[in-house]
């Protein structure tokens, strides 16, 4: 394929679900190797397929799920719309779905906006060594973004009159881990509201942290969970499906004004 596009969502789910002959998956894959955003892109519709098959045993609807292979079958766009039923959803379509915690019944995962876009913010650290990033102080770590680097971040995700006190200007990775001020490393997340907000990922950050440290966790493992999905890695490291309380109510960053 070109190499000066990226593969639209129809093609990562084909991919995805070994509907393409061999030829057109080693060309596939190959661009995935070197399109980073693609392939997090990729990564990201991968996780969000497993997360709706693994969310019907949580779902209260009685109805029992479909095949594994037949959803999957069924959300990529076919080529003859007629032979279309409830389950076939163009990937986009499910994703936006999948995110704002909306597929029939299915209790939200997450808020809308709790991840970052991957193609946007894939995060970006600094070549900072584990002695470095220990002997960051607090108030390097609750630095204020840059506002005109802010600024583009809202534009890049299309916000353009953000609510004053509605976000907190995220680093994917934070900089008490080595995290970049960098447009790559930034997004617009929301501050208090929906269950996973910024002030659970500060909680998350400071314990990793402390893990980091302490020498119990490695710091290039830490930035990788934090890039790939934070709320996955507040959920292995703290062993529950929801927040703790006390990090609910965590206050760390100031919101954006």
């Amino acid at each position: 394929m070109p190499s000066d596009r990226h593969l639209r969502d129809e093609e990562l789910m084909l991919l995805i679900d070994g509907e393409v002959s061999a030829a057109v998956s080693a060309a596939w894959l190959a661009h995935l190797r070197d399109c980073s955003s693609c392939r997090l892109h990729h990564q990201a519709l991968t996780s969000a397929l497993r997360h709706f098959l693994d969310g019907y045993q949580d779902s209260v609807t009685p109805s029992p799920p479909p095949e594994a292979a037949l959803l999957r079958r069924r959300m990529a766009v076919q080529a003859h719309p007629s032979r279309r039923s409830i389950y076939m959803v163009p990937a986009a379509a499910l994703f936006l779905l999948l995110a704002a915690g909306l597929w029939w019944g299915l209790p939200s995962r997450s808020f809308a906006g709790a991840l970052p876009d991957s193609r946007l913010t894939p995060g970006y650290a600094r070549a900072l060594s584990k002695a470095e990033v220990c002997g960051i102080t607090a108030d390097d770590d609750t630095r204020a973004v840059p506002v005109e680097l802010a600024r583009r971040v809202f534009r890049e995700y299309r916000i353009d009159r953000p609510r004053p006190r509605a976000y907190e200007m995220d680093y994917l990775i934070s900089p008490a881990l080595g995290g970049a001020d960098d447009v790559r490393n930034l997004w617009p997340q929301p501050y208090n509201e929906g269950v996973w907000n910024s002030r659970v990922k500060d909680a998350l950050e400071d314990h990793l942290r402390e893990q980091v440290c302490d020498g119990s966790l490695e710091l290039a493992r830490v930035q990788s969970e934090l890039a790939r999905d934070w709320i996955a890695a507040y959920k292995s490291h703290f062993h529950t499906g929801e927040p703790l309380a006390a990090h609910r109510r965590f206050v760390k960053d100031l919101p954006w004004e």
